[in-house]
This record gives structure tokens, sequence and C-alpha cells, in this order.
């Protein structure tokens, strides 16, 4: 049985494992349930339908079990298999198209020099909260067509929202809260853009198909409120580890300020290496028999991307950073049908934050002892990122 109850995916000290299969088992069980470690085979529970996101599960574990936002999770996007899936799966994958993130890359570029133009660059500046935090939550406005003004709202509501995911069960009263605000908030932007007509953006899409009787009015609520909860917290801390990432290797960052070229693969490095999402949470529909170890029907399994990202049987010298990796596609972003819609998006972001710094700031350096950045539950977190951009 490949069964190693010492190990606990979500402890403070779990990032102590190197990556890969622990003692030989890329399964391994304990109190929590199944943990996956290595790449193939967190590759393989990805991608099975047997196994089921655990969000509903978690959120009535934090006594969400009725009401509005447990009724929003039941029916999400990331809750639903097979057609259903599907159903709300293409509208927003055709909207978050290869071409929608070419076309935003002036709109970008634009929002990250107007956020850097307001920095004092004589001193070391908070680049987290300066930069980084801000950031995709006006990418969201720009793409859902809110006013730029609603950013730091759009900002507040993904933060509270996904504080579930800290699985601090005192935080219950807050994330409700937030999910009602939220819901408020979707309700009259949608109202407005009625009364004031429908344009290109994302949201007047959504309604555009509500109208024409493809979605229900229900489920045009349900893709917005999905598209805003993940539209700013993750990619914020994304772009802050990927940016803390790249300054600490200067032989790396040296060669991407000369050859702009590498900035793409700099970011899948960085993704590879300090996953944001270190875990994925799914629950077996029925009994699966993984690696020879039966997994009982509504049992937990945890998929350590982390740990896959870091797998010595599928990237040679995983604890390196390589700007020449070959075959790199890290599951950062998952994988199978559930992988995240707005990768491409989240991508350009950080190219583009990472472009701006090789571009203006060649020496910029972290500041060590001002930067705190660990693991808890399972991710990468940046708690303060600071960056002196003229040392």
């Amino acid at each position: 049985m490949n069964a190693t109850a010492t190990f606990d995916p979500f402890s403070p000290d779990a990032g102590t494992h190197q990556g890969g299969a622990l003692d030989g088992h890329a399964l391994v069980q304990g109190d929590y349930g199944t943990a996956v470690l290595g790449y193939d085979l967190a590759s393989k529970v990805l991608r099975d339908k047997r196994f089921q996101n655990s969000a509903l599960r978690l959120m009535e574990e934090f006594g969400i079990t009725a009401g509005p936002v447990h009724d929003f999770r039941a029916r999400s996007i990331i809750m639903l298999e097979g057609d259903p899936h599907l159903r709300l799966r293409v509208p927003l994958a055709r909207f978050m198209s290869p071409v929608t993130v070419r076309n935003t890359r002036d709109v970008l570029r634009w929002i990250v020099e107007s956020i850097n133009a307001d920095l004092d660059d004589s001193a070391p500046v908070d680049f987290y909260r300066g930069v980084a935090q801000r950031i995709p939550s006006l990418v969201y406005c720009h793409l859902a067509g809110a006013p730029a003004s609603d950013a730091p709202q759009v900002q507040s509501l993904s933060e509270r929202t996904l504080s579930l995911l800290t699985r601090d069960r005192s935080l219950t009263p807050v994330i409700v809260e937030a999910y009602d605000e939220l819901f408020a908030y979707l309700a009259g932007l949608i109202a407005r853009k009625r009364a004031e007509g429908l344009g290109d953006d994302m949201l007047s899409y959504l309604i555009s198909l509500g109208d024409e009787g493809k979605l229900t009015e229900q489920e045009v609520l349900t893709e917005a409120t999905s598209m805003l909860e993940a539209s700013s917290v993750n990619t914020a801390h994304q772009v802050g580890l990927v940016v803390w990432t790249l300054l600490r290797d200067r032989e790396a960052w040296q060669r991407i300020v000369a050859d702009p070229e590498l900035i793409p693969a700099a970011v899948v490095e960085s993704l590879r290496l300090f996953p944001r999402t270190g875990v994925v949470s799914k629950i077996a529909v029925e009994d699966v028999e993984l690696e020879g170890t039966v997994i009982p029907e509504g049992s937990d399994v945890h998929v350590a991307v982390w740990s896959a990202n870091r797998d010595p049987e599928r990237f040679e010298r995983p604890e390196e950073f390589d700007l020449d990796r070959e075959r790199n596609q890290p599951l950062t972003f998952s994988t199978g049908s559930h992988n995240c819609l707005g990768q491409g998006l989240a991508k350009a972001e950080m190219e583009e934050v990472v472009r701006h710094l090789a571009e203006h700031y060649p020496d910029a350096r972290v500041v060590e002892d001002a930067t705190r950045i660990g693991q808890a539950g399972g991710r990468w977190l940046v708690d303060r990122l600071t960056i002196h951009l003229k040392p």
C-alpha cells in the first residue's frame, strides 16, 4: 500500500519535501486524506472526471450549507462535469481566447506603465501592494467593461471571497458578507449595462448570450461571479512570486535584460518553481484505484502541484531555475477540462511586468530583509515584497 502517514501537504514544513515521490511513493495518505506528489499521477488525477473539485465541501465545512453562496458554488463551473460544464465553459473559453490576450497586450502595458509612474523609484518600494496587487483588478475592469474606479472593490472582493482557501473557519462571516456584496455589485453592473447599452466587453457578451437564450439569467450571474472571484488575488500573488524569483537569480535576470525574448520562458519556469496554487483538492465520486491503492468514494484527494512541478522523474534538476528548460509544462494552472481559463491572460500580465522592469529598471534588486514570502495551506504567499528599483 502506497501510504506514508507522516507527510501532510498542508503542514508548514511540507515544502521541505524536494518534490516528486516520497520514499518511492507518488501517492501518500494521512488524516487529511490522500496526497498525490508525482507529476504523471497528478496529471492523471486532474484529468480524471471521477475526481470532483472539493470547493463545495470546503464551503460546507465552513458552515455554509445553504443559501445563495452555497447555491452559487454548487452550480459554478468548477463543480460541473459533462454537458453542463461545457455549457458554462465554452462561452468563457471563447472570450478568454489567445485573440483576446493578444488584443489586450497594449492595455496591459498601459496599466503597468501607469502604475509604475506613480512609484517613487528613488527608494525601495512595496512592490506587491504598490504594483502586483493593483494590476489584475484593473485588467478585470477593462475586460468586464467596469469603470477603473471599481478596481479596489474588485480586488477586495476577490481577496475576501477566496479567503476560503486559507481553511481558516473563523473567516466564515467575512466570506459570506463578501459574496453577498459581490452578487449585489454584479447585479448593479449588469443593470447599468442594460440601461446604457451593451459593448464588446466580457459582461456584455455574457448578457447577450442570456438574451439569445443560450444562458439563463442565473447562469449569466454565476459566470460573472466565477470570473470576478478568480480575477485578482491569485494573479497578484503570482506576479509577486515571479518577480521575486527572477530578481534573485542575477545570472538569469541579466540574460532576460539582454534578451527580452526569454521572458515567456522565464515566467513559466517561475510558475513551475513557485506556484501560487500549490494544492488542488478533489473528492472521489466513486471508488477509484490509483497505484494499487483504492481511494474510497467520498475521500479527499489533494494534488500537490508544487511537488509535481519539482518531480525529478519529469524535470531534470528540478530544484534549479533553468531558462533553457525544454518540455516545461508545469501544472500550476491545472490540466484537463478544468484547467484555468484565465491562464493566458495571467501569463501575459506577468510577462508585461517583467518586461517593464527589464526595460526600465535592469539593476532592480529584492530587499531581502524587507521581504516576506512563504508557503501556507499548500499555497505560496507574498506577504511583503520590497524592491529597490534603482539601487
